[in-house]
């Protein structure tokens, strides 16, 4: 039973780490392009608060700084299709990868409220996180949404060749 709030009160707590971030950047948007807005406020913010972290290439371990899976709020996976032969799509100037948020506090907060999936919230989120692992990889990346739904999110992170 003790375990049990102390996973809720983690899960908890990353919501208010979320609502923090929508807070902050939310302070810095007017006007009618606001998820655009909230998109680089986010990312201005997570470009900051990444001076907290090391650099790294690893994906998956910048993903688990700033998506902590251990406290049950935040599921992100890397996603391919079954023919693809490596997560990673390389272009001739940009790679891109697509992250498939299974559990997301934002997405969980957003379907109790009744509020459209893929806007403001979540492009805040986006941003801070482009932000962090542009600060982390040391070069550009950028997120996009391509699916928004109940049950998962897709999201294409973009980000220049090395």
């Amino acid at each position: 039973m003790a375990e049990e709030a102390e996973i809720l009160d983690e899960r908890l707590r990353a919501l208010y780490e979320a609502l923090a971030i929508l807070n902050l950047a939310g302070e810095e948007v007017t006007g009618r392009s606001t998820p655009q807005l909230m998109y680089f406020a986010g990312k201005d913010l997570g470009t900051r608060e990444a001076r907290a972290h090391d650099r790294t290439d690893d994906l998956e371990r910048a993903l688990g700084w700033i998506f902590p899976p251990q406290n049950g709020a935040w599921k992100v996976t890397l996603w391919k299709n079954k023919e693809d032969e490596d997560f990673w799509v390389y272009e001739v100037e940009e790679m891109f990868v697509r992250l498939l948020f299974e559990k997301c506090p934002v997405r969980e907060a957003c379907l109790a409220a009744g509020v459209k999936l893929g806007g403001v919230a979540c492009q805040a989120i986006h941003g801070y996180a482009a932000g962090m692992l542009q600060s982390i990889f040391g070069r550009k990346v950028d997120l996009h949404t391509e699916h928004a739904g109940p049950g998962a999110c897709l999201v294409m992170l973009k980000t220049t060749l090395e």
